[in-house]
This record gives structure tokens, C-alpha cells and sequence, in this order.
């Protein structure tokens, strides 16, 4: 438990973009913090498969916003050229910092091809014909977010695909679409009462 361990340093990655283009780079936040909630000063490192560092970045003075004591760093990290890939991440601290006991992580991503199209999804609520803001569009390893007008854009491969919609207390069928050049299409949900079993966000 961490109050055995006051000099446990644990790693969190965030912002890992999915999926990313193969052999082009990609950003992504690592943070690290301290059980006991001091301040950390050292650097983060991006380890791949080949045990090879791809990229390193130093903490900066600030927390994170809305946490107390995680410090955190901005990395550009190039994809490998195989569709999955594996990354493991380490701490090196400071020489002036005592001793510490960091906890690895490690983060996956999924690589395709360079996007050659755009599909551009709006997505209404059936009934009051709104549209629907913050519906989470995949379409694949592709994945948007929809605005205040309801739309989203995804820069997808040629190909074939299920495209899902998912947001709480809303349903919509999965649908076929065949991605062959620019697209754009336009997709209604209906809404559910939340205790319904098909209104729990499925993640």
C-alpha cells in the first residue's frame, strides 16, 4: 500500500492518441508522482520493444491541474511501422533526489496507414430532431467525439466498417459504411431512461 511505501513513485499516460499514423509521430502526457506528495524533479523516458529510448522529456515545476502532486511532461513519440506496439515507461529523477521506488507502466497503441479520407458524421436525438453533442463516433481504431452541433470528423483509410455510436441514455444500431472517399452522413439516437439494461455506456 502506498503509506508503506512514502518514496513509491507511480507513472500515469494520458492523451494516447487511437490510433496513430505508422512511422509518424504522436503526442501523448506522462506524469509521475510521489506516494508521499512531494515535488519530483527528473525526467520521463518512452522505451519500445527493442528495449531502444524513443523519446524523453523533463517534468516541469507545475502539478498537473486539479491534482496535488503530479508532475508531468509532454512527449513526442514516433509510431513503429507494425499495426500494435508496445512502449514501456520510466522515471529518472534527479541526482539530487533521494531514493525512490518507481512502478513501470506501459501503454499500447494502434497503427494504420496514412488517413486518405474525411467522414463527417452529425448525429440528432430522434425525437426533439437536437443535435447531440459529446457522442463518442468509432468507426474501427478510428475515433471522434461529436460538438455542440452535433458533428464530428474522422480522417479514416479506405475500407469497410461498422460505424458505432455511443452516448449515456441514447442507442443507435451499428451501420455499415464503406469508406471509398470523402463521406458524409447523417445518424439519429434514440433516447433511453438510464436505468435502462442499453443506456449504460459500454467503454
Amino acid at each position: 500500500m502506498q503509506h508503506d511505501r512514502p518514496n513509491a513513485i507511480s507513472l500515469a499516460v494520458w492523451d494516447v492518441p487511437m490510433p496513430v499514423v505508422a512511422g509518424e509521430k504522436f503526442s501523448i502526457k506522462i506524469g509521475a508522482k510521489s506516494a508521499s506528495g512531494r515535488a519530483l524533479a527528473g525526467r520521463v523516458e518512452v522505451i519500445d520493444s527493442s528495449g531502444t529510448v524513443v523519446a524523453t522529456g523533463t517534468l516541469g515545476d507545475t502539478p498537473w491541474p486539479e491534482t496535488e502532486a503530479l508532475y508531468w511532461a509532454a512527449l513526442d513519440v514516433r509510431a513503429l511501422a507494425q499495426q500494435f506496439a508496445e512502449y514501456a515507461v520510466r522515471f529518472i529523477p534527479d541526482p539530487r533526489e533521494p531514493a525512490y521506488d518507481a512502478l513501470a507502466t506501459r501503454f499500447s497503441i494502434v497503427a494504420t496507414a496514412k488517413p486518405e479520407h474525411k467522414l463527417t458524421v452529425k448525429v440528432t436525438e430522434q425525437a426533439t430532431t437536437g443535435a447531440l453533442e459529446g457522442v463518442e463516433v468509432r468507426l474501427g481504431s478510428f475515433r471522434a467525439r461529436t460538438n455542440a452541433a452535433g458533428r464530428a470528423e474522422l480522417h479514416v483509410c479506405k475500407g469497410e466498417y461498422q460505424l458505432q455510436l455511443c452516448r449515456t441514455a441514447h442507442i443507435a444500431p451499428a451501420k455499415p459504411i464503406k469508406i471509398e472517399g470523402d463521406t458524409s452522413i447523417e445518424l439519429t439516437m434514440v433516447h433511453v431512461p438510464e436505468d435502462h439494461p442499453d443506456a449504460r455506456w459500454v467503454r
